[in-house]
């Protein structure tokens, strides 16, 4: 006998053994869908990840219902990326499958019933809710169980439907349906034929004026346009509506048709050729090319605006000439735009994007092309991974150090950047990582020789790099030379720069308008109702919002405590600081770039167009700013709040301070030279701003790695963190110490650290826990990850702990 491991889409431990019947014994392989029972009537589509004679001894294995591909459509390398995930961080291969296709791919089950035809109805020994049921199948052949609670109340249906399956009444019809349908655009034309009775069709046609009018529209567009007409040109300036339309297809004088059309437009211009390599990159080109050969992926460290790209479509377009596939990975879809623009004047139809702001249907028709081998790059967020890639050649992580390819925030939780090396391994396919700040730990690892090192350290056409300046805040409100949170020489600096009509970025990494509305009198400030963190004000909006969990509340007017109308705000965000801009510059068009003010559709690129036309004269933002762009007419950037990106809960705060800042400066002086920073800080003398100043980018990093060694922190250590949650406090103190002493039996003391409550001690409800390991490198680190997992097991099998919920971040 055969059977099949099938990975199914819900987070459970492992595979699950299933009968393979003798109709598909010929047919089935690993990678194929197929359509398998599980827990009672419910049907899921699996993926089969192996298939064997091992027949199980403890259960009988359900049957296969069906094979849904004629052939694999997951490569076995993308299995095997799944199982390393999986092993790696610690988490269930259903919840990686669950991430990786998109949920049109997956096939939905709902149970449909239908008439029995074999049966004679007699209408008299039935209740009302069993008439009212076959009445309905008389009118529909199939009837599915969410759309009969319209007519029968719940509680009421299983009993009739029950009911009439025993009297053999009704049939139960496992209706399964592809959720994907290929979009299809209405077009119009007039038949040939009928043209030689054109007086004809037009006398016929004078009382119905509109008709003749849209009749006429249409033989003229369509013997002027050697293309199909589209159905909704017509309707466009409000002259004609549908009905009109109908009338003259209803007489055969006009056909509509309809063709498939791809969600997602392609670039039909002209191709661009390369633009010719620089000396210095000539020489970095022939150090990739080094570290390929001897079977290294490199890091390419380029200071910003060094022509890192250029140096991508280099190594894009050889590896196109050698018939392979490249993957340009991207931290967050805020990116895409121009790298989009920049790449498909050069690819054009052969250039494909993914992200999570497409649509499910938009992803399919992606996923298709790569599988069907249509697309030859695949520029993506982190989810592209997954693609079903056949030949990849070539893996680049741009922006290789920046944390959005690490989120917490959805399962499963793993590093895009170190998932795209393991990756590229089983596709035995190279990858470069680039950036302009590393990561620390790819810095460590380039200078151990496990990367090949390629340092770019000026920009392309030897553009000079932009000046730093410290500003002493402190020294400027002592001596009353500030508005606001600017310093007058920051503001005479921005005004000098508007006078010679180029454009300036002011950066700030904080929200909204206020950090908390609170009240003079009493000092009450609002916390969110779900979560201990107080909320922010956004004045833009007139509310307070929870940055964790979306929680949002009208801005009070008097204080809820005392009833004072005392009330004020305190800290700076986004909002207040374009606010201050506003009314210090008050001729200049100032925008901003944060979050809340890109959340509808187009708004990136809106901005980008305002930027490059010069109309944006100020652009405000967050972190955001600081990634991509890329405009010939910025050449000041101003950071008011510095010291605001160091005091935060991170042993990385430092390292994310210096790349955010470095970042953002490469925005100034890309095509001019004159680029200028200012920093603005109550401390000038701190180390990083001193080593910033220096740019020495060798001397950071061994400052940064000299604090990581002497506290045992990445990269010298791996760290794990546990986190649990639940509704009680009390019960999820006590499942954390628990869950500690027994850890505490299989790794060293010193390892451990906490049970501590969570920096944030409750988030949606939810109160929260942390353990924090700190595991050695090397072979000991197996062995302890194998200890932590028979530690979590051992913790599941207590049954008062079943409800704690636990989450591990790998690598964290």
């Amino acid at each position: 006998m055969t059977f099949a491991q099938i990975i199914l889409p819900l987070n459970l431990k492992g595979t699950f053994t299933y009968k393979v019947s003798e109709e598909f014994l010929s047919k089935i392989e690993v990678g194929m869908r197929v359509l398998v029972p599980f827990g009672g009537k419910k049907i899921y589509t699996g993926i089969v990840a192996e298939i064997h004679h091992n027949e199980p001894e403890t259960f009988l294995p359900k049957d296969i219902h069906s094979l849904l591909d004629a052939e694999p459509i997951v490569p076995k390398q993308q299995l095997k990326f799944w199982n390393w995930l999986s092993e790696y961080y610690l988490c269930n291969i259903g919840e990686i499958y669950r991430f990786a296709f998109p949920s049109s791919l997956k096939l939905e089950s709902e149970t449909y019933l239908k008439r029995n035809p074999n049966e004679e109805i007699n209408w008299e020994v039935l209740d009302a809710n069993e008439i009212y049921l076959l009445q309905a199948l008389e009118v529909k052949s199939l009837v599915s169980l969410s759309e009969i609670e319209a007519f029968i109340p719940k509680k009421e249906i299983v009993k009739t439907v029950k009911a009439l399956i025993d009297e053999q009444l009704i049939l139960i019809d496992e209706k399964i349906y592809e959720k994907y349908k290929a979009k299809e655009v209405a077009y119009l034309k007039i038949d040939e034929n009928i043209l030689g009775n054109l007086s004809e069709i037009l006398q016929s046609l004078t009382k119905a004026k509109k008709q003749k009018d849209l009749f006429l529209t249409i033989l003229e567009v369509q013997q002027t346009q050697n293309q199909p007409l589209r159905k909704s040109q017509f309707f466009e300036n409000g002259v004609f509506n549908a009905s009109h339309l109908r009338g003259l297809v209803e007489k055969n004088l006009v056909q509509e048709y309809y063709l498939q059309k791809d969600r997602i437009e392609t670039y039909e211009g002209e191709i661009e050729n390369l633009e010719k390599l620089s000396e210095v990159q000539e020489k970095a080109l022939t150090e990739i090319n080094e570290g390929f050969c001897e079977g290294k992926n490199v890091l390419l460290h380029g200071v910003t605006s060094s022509g890192k790209t250029h140096l991508y479509l280099e190594k894009i377009e050889e590896t196109i000439a050698n018939g392979k596939n490249v993957l340009f990975l991207l931290p967050e879809i805020a990116l895409t735009k121009q790298i989009i623009q920049r790449l498909e004047k050069k690819y054009g139809k052969q250039l494909g994007f993914y992200h999570q702001k497409l649509t499910d249907f938009e992803k399919v028709e992606v996923w298709r092309k790569v599988k069907n081998n249509e697309i030859k790059i695949l520029i993506g967020t982190r989810s592209s991974l997954f693609l079903p890639f056949q030949n990849l050649g070539l893996i680049i992580i741009d922006e290789e150090h920046d944390a959005a390819y690490k989120p917490r925030e959805v399962k499963p939780f793993f590093n895009a950047k170190d998932a795209a090396l393991v990756l590229a391994n089983y596709y035995q396919a190279k990858a470069i990582l680039g950036s302009a700040t590393p990561s620390v730990e790819s810095y460590y690892a380039a200078k151990n020789g496990k990367l090949k090192y390629v340092f770019l350290g000026e920009r392309f056409g030897e553009v000079a790099l932009p000046k730093y300046e410290i500003i002493n805040f402190k020294e400027a409100q002592e001596s009353k030379l500030s508005v606001g949170h600017f310093s007058q020489y920051l503001i005479d600096k921005i005004s000098e720069n508007l006078e010679h009509k180029k454009q300036t970025i002011i950066l700030h990494n904080r929200r909204g308008y206020a950090n908390v509305v609170e009240c003079e009198s009493c000092g009450h400030v609002t916390y969110c109702s779900n979560c201990d963190v107080v909320m922010t004000y956004h004045k833009s909006t007139n509310e307070l919002k929870c940055h964790y969990c979306g929680h949002k509340a009208q801005k009070p007017k008097i204080c809820p405590k005392c009833q004072s109308t005392n009330l004020n705000t305190r800290g700076i965000g986004i909002e207040q600081i374009e606010e201050e801009t506003q009314k210090i510059f008050k001729e200049a068009q100032v925008e901003r770039m944060d979050v809340d003010s890109m959340r509808k559709k187009f708004a990136y690129e809106k901005l980008y167009e305002k930027i490059e036309s010069g109309e944006a004269e100020i652009v405000v933002g967050t972190q955001m700013i600081s990634k991509g762009l890329d405009f010939d007419n910025i050449e000041l950037v101003a950071i008011p709040k510095a010291d605001a990106l160091l005091y935060v809960q991170d042993f990385r705060a430092e390292e994310r301070a210096y790349q955010l800042i470095t970042q953002v400066s490469g925005r100034a002086g890309r095509n001019s030279g004159k680029g200028k920073i200012y920093i603005q800080t109550y401390n000038p003398y701190h180390p990083l701003f001193e080593l910033i100043k220096e740019e020495n980018s060798a001397k950071i990093y061994e400052h940064f790695l000299k604090e990581r060694e002497q506290f045992l922190y990445p990269p010298f250590v791996k760290l794990v963190l546990i986190e649990l949650k639940h509704r009680k406090e009390e019960k999820l103190q006590r499942a954390s110490q628990f869950l500690s002493s027994v850890l505490q039996k299989y790794l060293p003391l010193p390892c451990i650290l906490g049970p501590e409550k969570a920096p944030i001690g409750k988030i949606n409800l939810l109160y929260q826990y942390q353990i924090l390991l700190k595991l050695p490198r090397g072979k000991k680190y197996q062995e302890y990850k194998d200890y932590l997992l028979k530690s979590l097991e051992e913790f599941q099998e207590i049954t008062a702990y079943k409800s704690i919920k636990i989450d591990t971040f790998v690598d964290f």
